[in-house]
């Protein structure tokens, strides 16, 4: 199968048509790999531009790598960052001790035994930068069409566990299903080795998958609901994060949903997570609300800025309600309350029970 050029979406950039205009005089052999070529293949944007080059010895690619500036993120991986680009030479990796990063690799000039290091079909296939030749050794493109998720090598991706987790985030990014070899491999593969921040990494991309609930499904099938959270997934907890984040489209979804479906407060700090995620903590729950709970969330923001406004029911309860994109702020007269006598924490105590009035009488007119 051949793509042309004009498909390709990255042919006019002119920082590639420079860089292919290089490599045209030292090979015929540059490969788009990875997740470029898996996303052109399904017509989607990608950012992700990989070029694996081939016939170039690693010495003569570092001195032409020098020559246009590009800087070596690995050289002992033969990777060159330039521009937008991952610039690599076709590598064979085998594992020679204890974490993500502790591997041995070796240059291989030979397409399918650099292919076979990847981790899933559908990212093991290749597109001639040149020709727009496509290279597929091991049934990606059919995977890709069958929406299956299938391991290239389960040696090779034994010995990265890190691949566990991109699965998990693959799955709810692109609705795919694991083949049942593959998830037998992958159930008995040990994540203890991984860091926080690389698990908080993978973690994130599942936060804004539009298929989160195939995520959670896997992580469940795999054990690591439990390992990585302390809790067994119900089948409802997908359905419910599927849906809430249908109706909200915030990447808060999932965590706002498992903190407090089964509470697990201390969650935000274990992995680490930023400001934005730990806001989670500050957002009101209900797992059943009232008219009177929802004016008193009113208070603070804009329904329509609520996490907990998750729902169909909810989100017609604050149109009729009147604060679905305003606050509600009820008149409180504070001179009063102070020249009343009332001083510290008895402050906020009378102004909240007066809020409380306003808010019950409000309802009163409503009806």
């Amino acid at each position: 199968m051949q793509i042309s050029n004009t498909a390709l979406a990255i042919s006019q950039n002119k920082e590639f048509i420079s860089l292919r205009k290089l490599l045209k005089k030292h090979t015929k052999r540059a490969y788009f790999v990875g997740g470029y070529v898996r996303d052109t293949l399904q017509s989607l944007q990608s950012c992700d531009f990989d070029i694996e080059i081939y016939d170039i010895s690693p010495e003569k690619f570092d001195t032409l790598m020098r020559s246009i500036g590009a800087k070596g993120v690995g050289k002992s991986y033969f990777v060159y960052k330039f521009g937008n680009f991952d610039l690599s030479l076709p590598r064979t990796e085998s594992k020679n001790g204890i974490g993500h990063k502790a591997f041995s690799v070796e240059y291989c000039n030979d397409e399918l035994l650099a292919s076979k290091r990847r981790d899933f079909t559908i990212n093991s296939m290749m597109i001639n930068i040149f020709s727009g030749e496509v290279l597929d050794f091991w049934g990606g493109r059919a995977d890709l069409k069958n929406r299956i998720l299938r391991i290239v090598d389960e040696k090779s991706f034994s010995e990265d566990s890190l691949r566990v987790l991109r699965a998990v985030q693959f799955v709810a990014r692109f609705g795919l299903k694991v083949d049942p070899k593959s998830l037998e491999i992958m159930q008995n593969i040990d994540i203890n080795d991984l860091s926080k921040e690389r698990i908080r990494l993978e973690l994130e991309k599942l936060f804004v998958a539009k298929n989160q609930d195939l995520g959670i499904n896997l992580l469940s099938d795999l054990g690591l609901d439990i390992k990585l959270f302390g809790a067994k997934f119900e089948p409802k907890f997908a359905r419910l994060v599927k849906e809430h984040f249908k109706i909200t489209k915030d990447n808060r979804t999932f965590l706002y949903d498992l903190i407090n479906l089964y509470n697990l407060k201390n969650l935000p700090e274990i992995f680490s997570l930023s400001k934005e995620y730990k806001s989670v903590l500050n957002e009101p729950f209900f797992a059943k609300i009232s008219k009177f709970d929802m004016l008193k969330v009113a208070l603070n923001l804009p329904l329509c800025k609520w996490l907990g406004l998750n729902t169909k029911n909810r989100i017609n309860l604050a149109k009729r309600l009147g604060f679905y994109e305003a606050k509600f702020e009820p008149n409180v007269d504070i001179k009063s309350i102070l020249s009343a006598g009332f001083s510290g924490e008895n402050i906020k105590k009378e102004i909240s029970r007066r809020q409380n009035l306003v808010i019950k009488n409000y309802l009163k007119d409503l009806k």
